[in-house]
């Protein structure tokens, strides 16, 4: 099976904006997507016949712009990344030229050879998501994986990430160099410090985290 090189990356999309070229299902699912992280979207609505019933439930959202209009570049100007879906193939490579031409991050939906970028299907509790991604080569599979994540890590793991910012801030407090801090929790996940604190709650968890502070700082000291 061919690999492409695609990286797994969060992007910084505050003060950032995206463009949805097209307003059928494939749209539709993408707005919802962009909107849950917080991204400020316009849709371009080329065709009014083909708007999906669903974006209804965007009126009136601040963060979502539906344009009834004909496709034009100038709809491009000023957004970071664009997702092209207007069903027709010839006119979605010619709005990727145009996207291109502009400097945006481009997806052409279902069609991975003209994608820089994928919306991996995901996992999200408060602050914490996890994704999956095929690089595009099987959305079914990724779905299918995502479904066995979100069966084992519930909204739990938004309290686990309460406990690691306070154990980072502990960490931090008495390992000074950064590389000696990374090799201590790499000592941590292989000590099995987060199944601990699933298992035995965070108190033991800590306790775990206090006790290997002391080995270090006595072996190091």
């Amino acid at each position: 099976m061919a690999s492409r090189p695609y990286l797994p990356v969060a992007i910084n999309m505050r003060h950032r904006s995206a463009v949805i070229i097209g307003a059928g299902e494939p749209a539709y699912f993408k707005t919802l997507l962009l909107a849950d992280f917080g991204i400020s979207i316009t849709v371009i609505a080329c065709d009014i016949s083909d708007i999906d019933d669903r974006f209804s439930e965007f009126e009136n959202h601040e963060l979502v712009q539906l344009v009834r209009r004909e496709y034009g570049p100038d709809l491009l100007h000023g957004h970071y990344m664009a997702v092209i879906a207007t069903g027709d193939r010839e006119t979605d490579y010619a709005i990727e030229a145009d996207a291109r031409g502009q400097g945006l991050l481009v997806n052409v939906v279902d069609d991975p050879d003209h994608c820089d970028f994928f919306a991996s299907a995901y996992v999200r509790h408060g602050v914490v998501s996890v994704a999956v991604s095929s690089g595009g080569a099987s959305p079914g599979f990724t779905a299918a994986l995502k479904d066995d994540i979100a069966a084992r890590y519930g909204p739990e793991i938004e309290a686990h990430l309460g406990c690691y910012l306070e154990w980072r801030a502990l960490v931090r407090s008495q390992i000074q160099q950064f590389s000696d801090r990374e090799h201590f929790w790499r000592e941590l996940r292989s000590a099995g410090l987060y199944d601990v604190l699933r298992e035995q709650g965070p108190e033991i968890a800590r306790e775990l985290v206090e006790r290997r502070l002391v080995e270090w700082t006595k072996t190091r000291g």
